[in-house]
């Protein structure tokens, strides 16, 4: 096969590939800062899905004798049609390491236009944020 037809079969393999690996999600970073100050960042991954859905009002609060954090995230359907997709919460200590326990996918259904808010707790005390992570819906596999 002469060397271009080969570039061109890779390059055709390559953007095959990339297109059936969809694990771009979108993020929600939140740090709570000295004096109870919030600060969120909205890292966007996936086009589609930003234009499909958004992040809104973070609320957090102090539960229990241990001083677990508690989240919860109003996530908006901007579409008039019902939208899937899947979410989760990993959580942070104040030096920025991963304190959650191992934590799967959950699916979510949003119906048309609707809001709806999305709690989680820390596993632990000492938790100073969050990301929350969310993606259009992937297919189960078998194992």
């Amino acid at each position: 096969m002469p060397r271009i037809i080969k570039k061109s079969v890779v390059y055709l393999v390559l953007a095959a590939l990339a297109a059936c690996i969809t694990t771009a999600s979108n993020i929600l970073n939140v740090q709570t800062l000295k004096g109870g100050v919030i600060s969120k960042k909205v890292e966007i991954n996936d086009r589609i899905l930003a234009k499909t859905l958004s992040f809104g009002k973070v609320a957090l609060k102090y539960i229990d004798s241990e001083q677990r954090l508690m989240a919860q995230v109003l996530i908006q359907n901007r579409r008039s049609r019902d939208v899937s997709f899947e979410y989760k919460f990993i959580w942070y200590d104040e030096n920025g390491f991963e304190i959650s326990p191992i934590t799967s996918w959950i699916p979510a259904t949003l119906s048309a236009k609707e809001s709806r808010g999305y709690t989680s707790v820390s596993p632990g005390p000492g938790a100073q944020g969050f990301k929350l992570l969310i993606r259009r819906p992937h297919a189960l596999t078998g194992t």
